[in-house]
């Protein structure tokens, strides 16, 4: 239906139409049901800035929008926001605390050959995976909050004690972030605040790795209680060459927290892949186009199945192959040049967590 709608009864309609008007220059307009209106919108440089504006004014109205191409024009429909009945947090409890359970039961094990105190070394080593884990989320929690982007708390998955503690932790949003802007910086915040982390961490590991007399080690290792390593990755060397106690006739029994640590590199890289699902995979869609990130996201699965993580790359083709992938609400709008220089950083500290943190890391590869 076309014309002047503002005699239309639907006052919600008519509201939202005038403020689409005042912010872009429009060709034709429709109306829709269940309250929605859709414009053919002209390219302008202006247009990203008007559609922030834009949200922000509908959204009280309990309305979103999106924008998209359509050949040599653009589409904008604002539509009724659907409703979304809250969740309690009695899920994300149950969670948090069976993964604080095969956490700590791994703790155990782990520190189970450590010369220092049982107990405190179990409680620095929850402290140090969960801690990992959940600021990452956090990163992701703090910039939804920033963009205006209603997300869950943290949903954490609990793993396998003496083998994966935890399979990380996820945050569900109940709408698409606004442009690709802030898609990207949805999708980086998460791992750049757990690699923070995961980095203390690593030094911590190396502060409290412990130096046992060269009898005291082999006696530990015959008895099952640890296991004698030959090499470790680049990082963890370094950190120990400066950081960890060395003296004549001594060997070093690792800091449990040295696991951790590995644990959180891991995450990071393996969530800076530019594959769908994947923080990386955010990133990557919002500053290529979708064909391209198709590409990569296959691209990805082969990176991984080669680099030894078969079981992560059969996870995300099965899902490639049933997940939609995330786009804004304007999907038109370019990402910033500063973010484009970012995606490129991004390619590079994958590369580097790689090969001094997950090569030649004892914890991996056998």
């Amino acid at each position: 239906m076309g014309g002047d709608i503002s005699g239309s009864v639907y006052d919600e309609q008519r509201l939202v139409a005038e403020k689409i008007r005042a912010l872009f220059r429009i060709r034709n307009y429709y109306l829709r049901e269940q309250g929605a209106v859709e414009f053919e919108v002209e390219e302008d440089k202006g247009n990203k800035e008007a559609f922030l504006k834009l949200l922000k004014g509908i959204k009280p109205l309990g309305y979103l929008a999106v924008l998209r191409r359509s050949g040599d024009y653009l589409t904008l429909i604002a539509f009724k926001r659907p409703l979304i009945k809250p969740r309690g947090l009695r899920l994300n409890l149950i969670l948090l605390l069976a993964t604080l359970g095969t956490v700590t039961a791994d703790g155990f094990f782990k520190a189970s050959g450590y010369p220092g105190n049982l107990t405190l070394m179990i409680g620095l080593y929850v402290i140090g995976i969960m801690g990992i884990i959940g600021v990452h989320e956090m990163g992701h929690k703090l910039a939804s909050t920033i963009y205006g982007v209603q997300s869950s708390p943290p949903y954490f998955i609990p793993g396998i004690p003496g083998a994966l503690p935890t399979l990380g932790a996820v945050i569900t949003s109940s709408e698409p972030p606004a442009n690709r802007d802030s898609l990207f910086d949805l999708g980086i915040s998460g791992p750049l605040a757990g690699l923070a982390v995961t980095i203390l961490v690593a030094i911590g590991g190396a502060l409290t790795t412990a130096a046992v007399p060269l009898e005291e080690l082999s006696r530990q290792a015959a008895a099952g209680k640890i296991q004698i390593v030959s090499n470790l990755d680049l990082f963890t060397e370094f950190l120990l060459s400066n950081l960890a106690p060395q003296r004549v006739g001594t060997g070093l029994i690792l800091s449990p927290l040295i696991f951790a640590s590995s644990l959180g590199f891991l995450i990071t890289f393996l969530n800076l892949m530019p594959a769908w699902q994947l923080d990386g995979g955010h990133v990557a869609r919002a500053v290529l186009s979708p064909k391209l990130h198709k590409v990569l996201t296959y691209g990805s699965i082969v990176v991984l199945f080669v680099a030894g993580f078969q079981l992560m790359a059969l996870l995300i083709l099965i899902l490639s192959m049933r997940s939609p992938e995330m786009k804004p609400l304007d999907d038109v709008s370019p990402v910033s040049k500063s973010r484009k220089i970012m995606f490129i950083c991004v390619w590079i500290i994958a590369a580097l967590i790689y090969v001094f943190t997950i090569q030649g890391n004892p914890f991996f590869f056998r």
